[in-house]
């Protein structure tokens, strides 16, 4: 095994002459960061996330990924349509992951990845699963992940909830490995194959040197409108033949194949085989280990595609178009998203909705496949055609049962030029595995002595179950049949004290049983308190403040207000009479407000609320009462309110309420201003202040007195 000791990257003096000249560029400018995040995330957007092992033999992976990192992001922010929105860089070393970073900075990003530093390691196993799990978690639906490792996962025990979460966010992970713990039988390895398989990634075995060469492909895969046509693994040396319509929104077709001695062929539609240099692009060729070609601009029509491997490969075949779908799994019919899952549930009839995108009338899905991890069909399903659905594009497709191992969904479909497309899902589907069903009832159900009494049982299942409840053993009723989760209670008309005990509930599925069990207590019930009504009041006055309680034994009642038990707040003018009623002596402004009567006995307590009103009816001054005018002067007159709530300030005119306008001016404070007066504004003004207590009026008397003369 190569030596995995502490080599810090800052102690290689050629490592820095040529860092710093590729980061010399790098200024962190956090509000801008703050601003990008602040930005709404565009539709198709997704992250680039490297997962990397920091053990010190991946010296010479990381100086190689910090440099093609450089070149991923350059070529990536050129593009038109930007694939990617963030940049996530997961280090892990047995037995931490992290410090992580998660930024819109792709300047950041490359700063991070090159202050990582390699560091001793210990056993070859390395916890990469739980990296690649925090990548999915923080990464935008639909991202790029890529594992850089020399060791086998040590935390392969998390595999499972990475799968879930492959399914959920439709995410591809890549592995890029420079060793493997010389052992692919051991199951720390072959995990990486599960996962890359679900995720329509591919595992490269590389030597150290070629990591660079998977770099420069990476840099051509990280594109948007990425699309897959075809997703396929094999176990064993095979030789395969792919017939794949092209339709005319692809724009470039890719195919890679992983795995010893690859060999790809395409054929164009007249047979014709495209050889490099004349249409054919390679982006990776690694002796013994992986290929990857790709075509530009290519003719519509059903091409051919060949592939071999001496031994365990994959091949993957995507393309860049606007026509794509998203699949989701319903135990019934739906058009809405929200009430799918990414997974279906084995042995249950399920359907399938599919949201295409890049497609208008004529065009429509024909069929649906469900193909294997080989690629061999398991079943076909017709695609029904809805041409008046809004909005169109959606597609619901009839019930199946869920095969029993991992599926790729695959539609095939004409485009409005009556073109043949063909789309398989980016990631493959497996069947949840149904539990037993889970049975929750309360520790402790209190019932009520002479009242009707409930048991309540809440079953979670994801199959069809049957349910019962039972006393000492003793079946209660009949047994009920759900076909999901389901809420019951089992109802007891009249309370006794023989009812008191314990009861179970007991959910039967054909995967298993579920029970719980809960201790029916029985006691008096609480009191009954009833509001006979709130109260209103002005200041000044006594208010009495009543809670009716009815209790079959005996009971205490508390008042309180905010919290607080108003016996201790002014004893001297708030205080609790005889018959439990509360008093409140001279009451103050302060006053109104909630007050709460809690009724307590050995069943329990109840609580209420009544409302004391405090209102004081306006007072209201005018001035002056009286006084003359000329013609083109200004005329005030001042009004002013008080009361509880506050007034609210009109005024009329010779009994016609007087509204604001170019000549009116009603203020804040109540006083009326008349512009430029002219005789016909004599008369009575009255100043009406109203509030919920009542409406006061006083008047005032404007005299017109003649037209203003200016002294000589």
């Amino acid at each position: 095994m190569i030596s995995r000791g502490n080599i810090p990257i800052w102690r290689v003096g050629f490592c820095i002459v040529f860092l710093l000249a590729l980061f010399s560029c790098y200024a962190q400018d956090a509000s801008a960061e703050k601003e990008l995040r602040a930005e709404e995330i565009p539709e198709g957007a997704s992250t680039l996330a490297f997962v990397f092992d920091v053990t010190g033999s991946m010296y010479d992976d990381l100086v190689q990924v910090i440099e093609g990192a450089s070149k991923i992001l350059e070529t990536s922010l050129k593009r038109p349509k930007k694939p990617l929105y963030n940049f996530a860089l997961v280090p892990f070393h047995d037995p931490e992951i992290g410090p992580v970073t998660i930024t819109t900075d792709s300047k950041k990003f490359q700063y991070e990845l090159r202050e990582l530093y390699v560091q001793g390691g210990g056993d070859c196993p390395e916890m990469s699963i739980g990296a690649i799990k925090i990548a999915l978690e923080i990464s935008l639906p639909g991202s790029f992940i890529y594992v850089f490792t020399d060791a086998r996962s040590k935390d392969y025990r998390l595999t499972h909830e990475v799968l879930q979460l492959i399914q959920q966010k439709q995410s591809q992970v890549v592995f890029v490995l420079t060793g493997d713990c010389d052992d692919r039988s051991h199951i720390g390895y072959k995990v990486y194959e599960e996962i890359a398989s679900t995720s329509s990634g591919q595992v490269f075995h590389l030597d150290k040197k070629q990591v660079n060469e998977v770099l420069k492909w990476v840099e051509e895969a990280v594109q948007a409108s990425k699309v897959h046509l075809l997703s396929t693994d094999h176990l064993t040396l095979a030789v395969n033949t792919w017939q794949i319509p092209f339709d005319p929104s692809l724009k470039e077709v890719t195919v890679s194949l992983s795995g010893p001695s690859p060999v790809i062929e395409i054929h164009d539609p007249l047979g014709k085989q495209i050889r490099k240099g004349s249409g054919l692009n390679e982006l990776l060729n690694i002796h013994n280990s992986a290929k990857v070609v790709n075509v530009k601009d290519p003719e519509p029509g059903m091409w051919m595609i060949k592939t071999s491997s001496s031994g365990r490969h994959s091949v993957r075949i995507t393309g860049l178009s606007t026509i794509d779908f998203r699949a989701g799994f319903s135990r019934k019919p739906t058009l809405d998203f929200k009430k799918a899952s990414s997974r279906p549930v084995q042995g249950i009839p399920t359907y399938v909705l599919l949201n295409t995108t890049g497609i208008s009338l004529p065009a429509r899905v024909d069929r649906l496949e469900l193909l294997s991890i080989t690629g061999e069909l398991l079943k076909t399903m017709p695609v029904k055609y809805y041409p008046d659905r809004k909005p169109y594009g959606i597609w619901n497709i009839t019930d199946f049962i869920p095969p029993n191992e991992a599926f790729f969904v695959k539609i095939m479909g004409y485009d409005k030029n009556d073109y043949l497309f063909q789309r398989v899902s980016s990631v493959s589907f497996s069947s949840i595995v149904p539990d037993a069903p889970k049975v929750i009832m309360p520790k402790k159900t209190p019932g009520y002595y002479l009242q009707p009494g409930y048991i309540s049982c809440h079953v979670e299942s994801l199959i069809p179950f049957t349910q019962r409840f039972s006393r000492n053993g003793v079946k209660l009723g009949m047994d009920q049949f759900f076909r999901e989760s389901s809420s019951v209670n089992w109802e007891i008309a009249t309370v006794s004290l023989s009812d008191e005990g314990y009861y179970e509930c007991i959910a039967i599925s054909s995967v298993g049983t579920g029970r719980a069990q809960t201790y029916l207590d029985v006691s008096e019930p609480p009191p009954v308190v009833q509001v006979p009504n709130n109260l209103t009041v002005t200041p000044g006055e006594r208010a009495i403040l009543t809670c009716l309680t009815l209790s079959t034994v005996r009971y205490n009642l508390t008042w309180q207000r905010n919290g607080n038990d108003l016996r201790l707040v002014e004893p001297s003018r708030i205080r609790m009479m005889s018959n439990l009623s509360l008093e409140v002596k001279s009451v103050k402004l302060t006053d109104a407000g909630e007050y709460s009567c809690t009724a307590a006995n050995e069943g329990g307590s109840t609580v209420a609320s009544v409302f004391l009103t405090v209102q004081e009816p306006p007072k209201v001054v005018i001035s002056p009462k009286n006084q003359s005018f000329t013609e083109g002067s200004e005329v005030s007159i001042m009004c002013s309110a008080t009361g509880y709530p506050k007034p609210k300030i009109v005024w009329t005119h010779n009994d016609m309420f007087i509204m604001g306008s170019d000549r009116y001016r009603l203020t804040l404070e109540g006083t009326l201003i008349i512009k430029k007066a002219i005789p016909k504004d004599a008369g009575l003004y009255g100043c009406l202040a109203s509030n919920s207590a009542g409406t006061k009026r006083q008047t005032s008397t404007l005299t017109y007195i003649g037209k203003y003369r200016k002294k000589q």
